[in-house]
């Protein structure tokens, strides 16, 4: 009778022993289910977050395209007045210097765009300039600075220690595309 226990102990023993192998690959097989999901979803979010950043800089790139985009063949009074408005509130932003802004009509053969050229005129030192250029490089215009000429003030006492000064010329212009009919 003993011997019909031992037999039967093995015989659980075994059947467990097997049953928790089993059991131990079904779950292991499935946790590497899940890791190869985990991977795939890992691999397709890092997508959807280049996919979302690169949208984010095509709607700035095309905010700047559909503000110039237009059906005339010149700037208007309102438009220039604008952007001068816009040059002088930058340059007051940061206690800037403004000597001149002049506005003036270019006129080209070219007829798919319209330029607008402004000579500005300020004093600054080379930190408010740097400032002032980033944020005039993201206004929603397309522009080009052509030529930014930059000059030494000459001061009265120069035994003080102050920022240096200087007269800059920028001279820009700004292009609209006009839309064809």
């Amino acid at each position: 009778m003993k011997n019909k226990y031992m037999i039967l102990l093995l015989i659980i023993i075994v059947v467990g022993a097997g049953f928790f192998y089993i059991g131990n690959e079904v779950i292991s097989k499935k946790v590497r289910k899940i890791n190869a999901y985990d991977k795939k979803i890992k691999e397709e979010q890092e997508k959807l977050n280049s996919a979302k950043v690169l949208n984010e800089q095509l709607s700035e790139v095309s905010k700047v395209i559909l503000a110039s985009i237009t059906d005339k063949r010149e700037y208007s009074p309102e438009e220039i007045n604008a952007f001068v408005k816009k040059l002088a509130d930058l340059a007051d932003k940061y206690e800037i210097t403004v000597n001149a802004v002049v506005p003036k009509v270019v006129s080209g053969l070219n007829r798919h765009y319209v330029e607008q050229q402004y000579t500005l005129e300020i004093n600054c030192t080379f930190v408010q300039l740097g400032k002032f250029l980033t944020e005039l490089e993201g206004f929603d215009n397309i522009m080009e600075i052509n030529t930014l000429t930059v000059n030494p003030i000459p001061t009265e006492n120069s035994s003080e220690l102050t920022d240096t000064r200087y007269r800059v010329s920028i001279l820009l212009t700004t292009v609209k595309i006009v839309k064809e009919a």
